[in-house]
């Protein structure tokens, strides 16, 4: 009943759409401001009948969720980074699992967050966007950037939902600090100001090494490690070889990791090598949903 509801308003509310655009006011007779409000109110309106925009508590994230499969993909964007980020790996995706991906509060179509911003609201957000938009487990978490930070915490605070964890070159808890260490002392201070909240989240960064420690341990799942190799590398950058570092210990984070360099890319994978990062898609969700299946037959 609630579906078939919410299909005729939703339908009302196109109709309603599509007839003011084939009949406009006079000129003259409704302010621009107010004709905009209109339309930002009713695309909202539109947005929350179809299960786009969901309340995670006073507050709502825009969602979007396509494909169908055994498994639930769910992509964690960078920061101030929105779910366009992910480019055409969305719809890659879809073509073999079902993948969710998602604005974070402040950040595109989404609400701002009362109070301040950590990992840990984060996860948070991302758990009652997940059961709001009926994602159905097993999860498979897709961490960009500072997003793999987040899907790290989620995978430690709910083992039990997740089956595999695919990082695209993903930021380390201790990055902000080893970076901060190589700067002189005022670029160190804007750059720790950023990372500590002045970022235009407002996510302290600087607090992920406790939040990453009191989490605990990532569940032994499938992970792959891809990182970003540039088309041109600055030989001996401090830089490089803190990066190098880091990467190579998120890839011990599992028994059953894979790091992967993604050839002639920056630092959005996604963007300039999708066909990388849907390869290690594929791959885990594939695992998982092997797995799964071996499960559900029982011993022979």
């Amino acid at each position: 009943m609630r579906r078939r509801t919410v299909a005729f308003g939703a339908l009302g509310l196109l109709a309603l759409l599509f007839l003011s655009a084939l009949a406009p006011a006079p000129v003259g007779s409704l302010p621009r401001r107010a004709l905009a409000r209109w339309w930002r109110g009713a695309e909202r309106a539109w947005l929350i009948a179809t299960g786009r925009l969901v309340d995670v508590g006073g507050y709502r994230l825009r969602v979007d969720c396509y494909g169908q499969g055994d498994v639930t993909v769910v992509l964690e964007a960078g920061l101030c980074q929105t779910r366009a980020s992910w480019g055409q790996v969305v719809d890659d995706i879809a073509s073999f699992a079902r993948v969710c991906a998602y604005d974070r509060a402040g950040l595109g179509e989404s609400d701002r967050a009362p109070g301040p911003r950590t990992l840990h609201r984060a996860v948070e957000d991302l758990e009652r966007v997940l059961v709001a938009a009926r994602a159905k487990t097993p999860y498979v978490l897709v961490g960009h950037s500072i997003g793999g930070l987040t899907v790290r915490l989620y995978a430690a605070q709910h083992p039990e939902r997740v089956r595999g964890l695919v990082l695209v070159d993903a930021s380390h808890e201790t990055q902000s600090v080893r970076l901060a260490e190589l700067m002189e002392a005022r670029d160190r201070a804007a750059f720790l100001e950023h990372q500590g909240g002045g970022n235009c989240e407002g996510l302290d960064l600087l607090a992920a090494p406790g939040e990453v420690q009191r989490a605990g341990a990532l569940p032994a799942v499938p992970l792959v490690v891809l990182t970003a190799r540039p088309r041109w590398v600055i030989a001996g950058c401090p830089d490089n070889a803190v990066r190098a570092e880091l990467q190579g210990a998120l890839a011990r984070l599992s028994p059953r990791a894979q790091h992967v360099i993604a050839e002639r890319s920056g630092h959005f994978i996604q963007l300039d090598r999708p066909d990388v990062v849907t390869a290690a898609v594929r791959e885990v969700a594939g695992a998982v949903a092997m797995s799964g299946r071996a499960a559900s037959r029982g011993p022979r």
